[in-house]
């Protein structure tokens, strides 16, 4: 099995390279993806949450099509784990035959291992395809990361390739919306990355089809009686109790910032006008081309549920 090693915290445009050298090279499609849960830099601290959940990182694994995604634990075990432990177990346990590296890759115990460390120990023994085909100034996790923290879905689509995403739980809220002819699905916001504050125009994947939603993310200054940040949606064409569901919401555009109204009936007049901005936004979504396919291949991928990957402890494979 042919396979491309790396954190990939969500795959950008960048990553697919990977992939695309991986497919071309591998034989009747043997070929996968090696990846670690937590982030290893999750796990060291240096980074609060990843862009994307395991079962998301799942999700867009099927969505790209990528035959075998191997999830490692990475724990203290494995973060001293020597790099020449680490291919024995590629090779032996899971039939590895040759890596596709990117250029600045690292693993193992002190981030010792490299493409040249392969080619000098391994190279008798499996294939190693070293390439630099982008531009880490534009596919780049961090700069991704840092687009979705400061709002700029529509700018990280360029980076990801398709828009930003999330699977998350319908949570209880307070029923505000209700009250004004606005139900809205309060969103599962806990151990996640959080777009900016702001108003979104999303897609919202409900009963086998997409939906129109006005996302609204902050702490609902009008009525000062939020202290933490929420995130709730509008869902267009849809009458239905969803709480305790697991929804799936594309991000599309930033529309507005939050701000605070003088009364009630000023904030419905806005919320009827983001409504409206959100529909021409997510039907113009659906008039292009890139997005309408990922949309309906994520669509039939979410509707299979078989996309939560296992977590392989190193233990196992010792």
């Amino acid at each position: 099995m042919l396979v491309t090693i790396g954190s990939f915290d969500g795959f950008h445009k960048g990553h697919e390279k990977l992939f695309e050298i991986c497919r071309e090279n591998s034989i009747k499609n043997n070929w996968g993806v090696i990846t670690f849960s937590p982030h290893p830099a999750e796990f060291l601290g240096k980074l609060k949450n990843s862009m994307f959940t395991l079962k998301e990182r799942g999700f867009l694994a099927e969505i790209l099509e990528i035959p075998n995604f191997l999830v490692f634990e990475f724990n203290e075990d494995f973060k001293n784990l020597s790099p020449e432990d680490f291919i024995e177990i590629l090779i032996k346990k899971f039939g590895v035959d040759g890596v596709v590296f990117g250029s600045d890759f690292h693993f193992g115990r002190e981030r010792l291992g490299s493409a040249d460390y392969l080619e000098k120990i391994y190279k008798n023994k499996i294939k190693i395809f070293r390439i630099n085909l982008f531009d880490k100034k534009i596919y780049s996790s961090s700069e991704a990361r840092e687009k979705i923290l400061s709002g700029g879905v529509e700018d990280v689509k360029k980076i990801l390739g398709y828009p930003f995403f999330m699977i998350s739980d319908v949570i209880h809220g307070n029923a505000r919306g209700r009250t004004m002819n606005f139900p809205t699905a309060n969103i599962n916001l806990k151990n996640r990355i959080i777009p900016a504050s702001g108003v979104y125009s999303t897609a919202v994947l409900i009963d086998n089809n997409f939906h129109c939603g006005a996302l609204s993310i902050g702490n609902n200054p009008t009525f000062h009686d939020v202290n933490e940040t929420r995130a709730e949606v509008f869902i267009t064409d849809f009458h239905g109790d969803i709480y305790g569901s697991e929804i799936l919401i594309f991000f599309l555009k930033k529309i507005r910032e939050i701000k605070t109204f003088e009364n009630k009936e000023a904030l419905i007049y806005q919320i009827n006008s983001d409504i409206e901005t959100c529909g021409e936004i997510f039907k113009n979504s659906l008039k292009e081309l890139e997005t309408k396919k990922f949309l309906e291949r994520a669509e039939k991928i979410y509707n299979e549920k078989n996309f939560n990957p296992e977590i392989i402890n190193i233990k196992s494979c010792l």
